[in-house]
């Protein structure tokens, strides 16, 4: 630390006052000294600008607790150190606060996205099967939506089982062309007016 010629005992007394010179004086004398201190722990220079200005309203603030104008220095320097350390934390949560928000947003804001996109491809299809002739959506629901075997249907219903195979490979025909010329159109826009 270079040396620094402190204050006089007169001096300290009108700097404890809350004399404007004096006070200027110290704030010329420790400036560069402690803007250095601060500027290699935090590396910019706008915020170095703004702690070390903080530590010096500080400085005035409690300039009555000094005992002396050797403390200054050391007054200075703690204050500073402090207040840089506060910025780091302060820096570092809110960057992990932001980083873990926006992650939330993005699975909840994809999530939802997913939530719509299975809502609508279930409504288009639920729209396929109510055009199916009467017997191929009845045997198509109690396959598809209760899982029933083919066996059961054909058992439920009064039909052979070959019957039921025929009744939900038609259907299933039916729906996969609907849902190819849906998905079809959708790529289509989607190349006409996202591209």
């Amino acid at each position: 630390m270079p040396v620094i010629t402190p204050l006089t005992r007169e001096q300290f007394l009108f700097f404890q006052q809350g004399n404007e010179r004096i006070f200027e004086y110290v704030y010329n004398t420790y400036f560069d000294l402690v803007i250095e201190k601060v500027y290699r722990f935090c590396k910019e220079i706008s915020i170095a600008e703004e702690i070390v200005q903080e530590s010096f309203i500080q400085l005035f603030l409690h300039r009555e607790k000094l005992k002396d104008a050797e403390g200054i220095y050391p007054y200075l320097y703690v204050v500073s150190k402090r207040l840089a350390i506060s910025h780091f934390r302060k820096k570092v949560n809110q960057e992990q606060y932001q980083d873990y928000y926006a992650h939330i947003w993005e699975e909840s804001v994809g999530e939802s996205q997913k939530r719509i996109e299975e809502k609508d491809l279930l409504d288009i299809i639920h729209k396929a099967v109510d055009e199916l002739p009467k017997q191929q959506q009845l045997i198509y629901r109690m396959n598809k939506l209760e899982d029933k075997s083919y066996r059961e249907i054909a058992e439920t219903i009064g039909l052979s089982k070959n019957t039921v195979r025929n009744h939900i490979a038609s259907a299933s025909k039916i729906i996969r062309l609907k849902l190819h010329k849906l998905f079809f159109l959708l790529l289509l826009l989607k190349i006409c007016f996202f591209m």
